[in-house]
């Protein structure tokens, strides 16, 4: 063991006692305060559980598992049923318009502690965060909020021990007692997932930035996209079957495109199916070439496609100088001369 006044083995040139044992004794006085803390969350957020277990929540509970899960799996889902309690505890939104916590304080304030309202009340206003670690002390840690550029220093040392300045986290952050602590599991991810569900969320809230005054309420309101991340990122089968989903409808919506555009096909092409129906073959092309022409230059055009191919024969085999009357083209296609009649000027004023 070293001596007090031996040089810190770390290399920094300095006596153990100025060096690595201070560290270890700031060190150690900031655990102290973080479990103390941990403790009475610990202790309120149980009371609330225990609150919410409540019959008359039950219907709540479910509406809150629809929400918060993305596979209908129970062996998968019981991996985040500690995320799944803290959402539904803190983030999910009754048909009230009001968190668990807030029903728990409004039907418990009479018998709650000044330090109970006060961390009730950061509860409140807790959210989960994509957070980058810019500075690390001996007692605590300053964390940057990527999504709303706030700062925030938190004390749990420990168990942020493995992380560098640049490291980059998903994290739901707490004050109690002034000491910020992190509830839940506390992940790890790389610069290209922080910018992937950064860029995400921030497009998220341009479209609905009129209903919100910032980007930190917006956050509140919607826990359960950092939540559904969190799942993706410790599951891989559920990515896998994101992916597939995604694959699935992508495919659907293109399938239902082709199907959309086979039936404008069709339908602009009904004219020539009648006349290749009725038109003989030395006539055919021409009469096919000719109301493509007049599509392209009229647009859309209404009325029966009887009535226009009928008027489209009509006009070419004149056109040919074939002894041909409206009567006869009228009966072929089963319409009234005056129907031929009219689109037959049709053509001819186009």
């Amino acid at each position: 063991m070293l001596g007090r006044n031996e040089l810190c083995p770390c290399g920094s040139g300095r006596k153990y006692k100025k060096c690595c044992l201070n560290k270890d004794v700031v060190s150690e006085r900031a655990s102290r305060k973080v479990s103390l803390s941990q403790k009475q969350y610990s202790e309120l957020y149980t009371k609330i559980q225990q609150f919410a277990k409540q019959d008359k929540y039950q219907d709540e509970y479910e509406k809150a598992k629809e929400m918060f899960y993305i596979v209908e799996d129970e062996a998968i889902n019981t991996k985040f049923e500690r995320f799944f309690n803290t959402y539904f505890i803190q983030d999910h939104i009754m048909e009230n318009k009001k968190v668990m916590t807030v029903e728990f304080y409004e039907n418990n304030r009479d018998n709650l502690t000044t330090r109970d309202v006060e961390i009730l009340r950061n509860l409140f206003e807790s959210y989960v965060g994509i957070y980058e670690v810019t500075e690390v002390k001996d007692d605590k840690i300053l964390l940057k909020d990527c999504l709303t550029d706030k700062e925030v220093y938190t004390e749990d040392v420990n168990l942020l021990k493995d992380f560098k300045v640049g490291s980059s986290m998903i994290a739901r952050i707490v004050t109690v007692d002034d000491i910020s602590i992190l509830i839940d599991v506390t992940i790890s991810i790389s610069d290209a997932v922080k910018d992937v569900i950064c860029n995400d969320i921030k497009h998220l809230f341009g479209q609905y930035e009129d209903l919100y005054k910032d980007m930190k309420t917006f956050l509140i309101h919607h826990t359960h996209i950092l939540y559904k991340y969190m799942q993706q990122l410790l599951d891989p089968s559920i990515a896998e079957y994101l992916k597939q989903q995604k694959e699935s409808k992508m495919n659907q919506a293109a399938q239902e495109v082709a199907v959309t555009q086979d039936e404008v096909i069709e339908d602009e092409c009904k004219v020539c199916g009648v006349l290749r129906q009725n038109v003989e073959k030395e006539h055919i092309d021409a009469c096919i070439s000719f109301w493509n022409e007049y599509k392209q230059a009229n647009g859309e055009v209404k009325g029966s496609e009887n009535g226009w191919a009928a008027a489209v024969e009509y006009h070419i085999k004149k056109v040919a100088g074939e002894n041909i009357t409206q009567a006869q083209i009228s009966k072929k296609y089963e319409i009234s001369p005056s129907t031929l009649g009219k689109r037959y000027k049709d053509l001819k004023v186009s």
